[in-house]
């Protein structure tokens, strides 16, 4: 859950999660549709699916105490591993993420663009790491990154190795700022009487989610305008399913991803008799709410329900 998300958002959602399964056992009869029930809101929902893919693994009870027997867990990449290793075994395993690469990164001035720059960040890393206590040695590392040495304005008269950090002494502190791309999209909110068309997503950034019927995402340009992407992308879908195309706009919502930013229109059709459409599926309100549905899909259900 840590994963790309900060404690103060994990720790209601990892209660509930230890509510719903307890123990490792109980965990392994759970249902991916129960798994991203109890993740919903949470977000980057393919550490959910990774998860449920573990179960199998982890019911063989392989011995797990080295990064190479950790990394053949779904989901388990070198971060993880070796945190494991390090913080729960105590082992001399240099932990590596973005954070800790930002404190090395500042402190002995290397230039992110050279070639050699990860054989010699995880060189340093691993002559940097204690052969006892490399456990506490990390959480200090991610603690250093999280309170003082930030993305944007490092706290750098307060950093216990400020005496040490040749970014502090050479007076380079600064940050690229890496502006997220914009892309358009619509929703569809297709109903006929009170039940209405959602499909499950197969598509990795929301795998395992329903939804309701969305056009491809398309990246704003400098050459057109917002509407017209938004003209295109509802004409294109409708005429690929051979809909009606009356329809209204009802609403907008905006959404962050990770690595992009989503202008989301949002399209009301109502149709005089109900349709059959290969991946979707009709429902009412009730199921829906049954359902496990991305922050996204949170967003626009607010504006349609």
């Amino acid at each position: 859950m840590l994963q790309q998300t900060g404690v103060k958002t994990v720790v209601p959602y990892y209660i509930d999660f230890l509510k719903k399964w307890p123990t490792l056992e109980s965990f392994f009869n759970a249902e991916l549709t129960e798994i991203l029930k109890v993740w919903q809101g949470l977000g980057y929902y393919q550490r959910a699916k990774n998860l449920y893919n573990a179960k199998d693994f982890l019911k063989k009870k392989h011995p797990l105490n080295t990064p190479e027997s950790l990394k053949e867990i779904p989901g388990i990449g070198d971060y993880i591993s070796s945190s494991i290793c390090a913080i729960l075994y105590d082992k001399p395993c240099a932990v590596i993420d973005s954070n800790i690469k930002r404190i090395i990164t500042r402190a002995f001035a290397l230039e992110v663009e050279e070639k050699n720059y990860n054989i010699v960040l995880k060189d340093i890393a691993q002559k940097l790491t204690p052969i006892k206590n490399n456990g506490k040695y990390c959480q200090s590392l991610m603690d250093l990154a999280n309170l003082v040495c930030k993305p944007t304005e490092p706290k750098c008269t307060i950093c216990p190795i400020n005496n040490l950090c040749a970014k502090k002494t050479n007076n380079k502190t600064r940050v690229k700022i890496h502006l997220k791309k914009t892309k358009i999209g619509v929703a569809f909110f297709i109903s006929y009487k009170d039940e209405f068309l959602v499909e499950r997503s197969e598509k990795k950034l929301l795998q395992g989610l329903y939804n309701y019927p969305f056009s491809n995402f398309v990246e704003l340009n400098d050459y057109d305008s917002k509407n017209n992407i938004v003209k295109n992308l509802i004409s294109r879908w409708l005429k690929s399913f051979r809909l009606e195309k009356s329809y209204k706009n009802i609403s907008f919502v905006e959404h962050e991803f990770s690595h992009f930013r989503l202008k989301l229109s949002i399209v009301d059709i109502k149709l005089k008799k109900r349709i059959f459409l290969s991946k979707y599926q009709w429902i009412t309100k009730d199921e829906f709410d049954l359902l496990p549905i991305s922050t996204l899909m949170i967003k626009i259900k607010e504006k349609t329900l």
